[in-house]
């Protein structure tokens, strides 16, 4: 229990003490102060002696109590796991108090405010390299201390802990504090570690500053394991020689930063235009919330996607109140809709960086491909190849795009309707649930090339006779297509009749 805490310790003694460290917990455990607890039974419309009696209090404690924190929770409810964030003292009395409860989480760096947010951050205090080896199936039956063999001769320098999570590990390189501007060298090193160690199973959510790991001496709920310090060391690093592990150096870096700004022109982007690439995404997103709905998942991703989905809004034009109202929007979808609150403040995007690309959104999202069969933007290049591969082999059977298919076949039916029925404009565009102009223009184009209409009703009549009777375009095609051809073909016999009669187009 001494080394649980003496790696809590080490992490964040030294550092400012008007900062703030956050506990992440279910904070309606027995841990739960006094007044909270009496306050969560007095919202559960108990009677004060029922709660003094429940809590081992007098009435008029209880009154005192309920009088002191009635004001401060008279708002929405919060959720029963939450972050509370405590200046560094109580912070390290608060982790001591939880020794043995089970899934607590501690803030690896501090924050200004009593908010866990990237841009609140104030001390970056320590990598943590989070790998879920169990997920691969090389290493599933390995235990944390065996794991921990496999990868200790790629570590170039001796970690301050690794820590058995209770399921995976953690390797930890503690350092002295240092301030939020440094987050761009923190994540270069973060990124340069994720590239190394992907294979062994990796989290890229490492990389957050806001990142949270269990507390030492507690409880993994999942496996009903301690978590536990496999191994502590009195490091003293400096984020600068945790960052000559990169592939370059400073000097490198500043010369290309450099030559950047020279080759750099100013661009006045007309960010609006990009709007309609959004759609795309909004879609793709409201199938995902629905395929996973119909398969009863509704937690799990639910932040993760209005993040991304306000990310790529604000990247693609739209303000940052309107991208509020568009996750909104997505919001309403799920099982259990998360709140106004927690859509505007916790999904809130980074500024200044680009949007996630769409391998990412497929990662962060874990879209399986059965999912990505269904989505149109968020599909691997693989699948995409592959589905346009599919239509290319459709199209190679009847010599046709889809489109040329479908304006072929309107004008024979128009033709058909018009000159053989003599029905008006007016109800054949009735009949195919076309435009009026469309007809019209259908007509003036087989009016002025007859010739040439008819040859390419030929050559695609003749490609669907040859089609229907191949055993090839059978299996290829659904029963509905095939009908909806064989019934166009009776119809394009009678359209030919009447250009070969009436307008004495010949044939060939």
């Amino acid at each position: 229990m001494k080394s649980d805490m003496g790696l809590v310790t080490k992490i964040h003694t030294g550092g400012d003490q008007s900062c703030y460290a956050a506990i992440l917990t279910n904070w309606k455990s027995s841990s739960m102060p006094i007044g909270e607890r009496a306050f969560e039974l007095y919202a559960a419309a108990l009677p004060e002696e029922e709660i003094a009696k429940s809590l081992g209090i007098s009435e008029d404690e209880t009154t005192k109590i309920l009088q002191e924190y009635r004001g401060r929770y008279l708002v929405e409810k919060k959720s029963e796991f939450y972050d509370r964030l405590y200046p560094i003292d109580e912070f390290l009395k608060a982790c001591q108090d939880l020794q043995g409860e089970t899934d607590v989480f501690f803030s690896l760096n501090s924050f200004y405010r009593k908010k866990k947010l990237a841009s609140e951050v104030r001390h970056i205090n320590a990598f943590c390299l989070d790998f879920d080896f169990y997920k691969l199936k090389r290493y599933e039956t390995y235990e944390p201390a065996a794991f921990y063999e496999v990868i200790r001769r790629h570590l170039e320098l001796t970690p301050t802990a690794v820590v058995d999570s209770g399921r995976g590990l953690y390797v930890i390189y503690a350092f002295r504090h240092c301030s939020y501007h440094c987050d761009c060298l923190y994540h270069s090193v973060m990124k340069h570690f994720l590239k190394k160690f992907e294979k062994y199973g990796m989290d890229p959510c490492a990389l957050n500053t806001t990142q949270v790991i269990r507390l030492p001496g507690t409880i993994n709920s999942r496996t009903g394991r301690i978590v536990q310090v496999l191994e502590l060391n009195d490091t003293e690093y400096t984020l600068q020689q945790l960052a000559k592990q990169l592939p370059w150096s400073k000097e490198q870096v500043s010369v290309h930063k450099k030559e950047g700004k020279k080759k750099r022109k100013k661009v006045d982007w007309d960010l609006s235009k990009r709007r309609p690439y959004f759609d795309g995404y909004f879609k793709d997103f409201k199938t995902l919330i629905r395929l996973r709905n119909m398969n009863h998942q509704y937690e799990g991703y639910r932040e993760t996607l209005l993040w991304i989905a306000r990310e790529k809004a604000t990247w693609l034009g739209y303000t940052i109140d309107e991208s509020v109202q568009l996750a909104n929007k997505l919001n309403e979808q799920f099982h259990h809709p998360l709140t106004a609150l927690q859509v505007e403040k916790q999904c809130r995007p980074s500024s200044n960086r680009a949007a996630c690309n769409i391998d990412t959104i497929i990662d962060r999202l874990q879209i399986t491909a059965e999912e990505q069969q269904h989505m149109k933007v968020l599909k691997r290049k693989s699948l995409k190849k592959a589905a346009y591969a599919k239509r290319k082999r459709k199209i190679l059977l009847l010599n046709r795009t889809e489109k040329q298919q479908k304006v072929l076949e309107r004008r024979t039916r128009v033709c058909e309707l018009k000159n053989v029925q003599h029905l008006s404009n007016a109800r054949i565009a009735q009949i195919l649930g076309v435009h009026r102009s469309t007809i019209t223009k259908d007509l003036k184009y087989i009016q002025t090339h007859p010739s040439q209409f008819i040859r390419k009703l030929k050559d695609y009549m003749d490609a669907v006779e040859a089609a229907l009777t191949s055993e090839e375009f059978r299996r290829r095609t659904i029963y509905r297509t095939q009908q909806r051809l064989s019934k166009w073909l009776k119809i394009a016999y009678t359209a030919m009749d009447y250009l070969v009669r009436m307008r004495g187009v010949a044939k060939n």
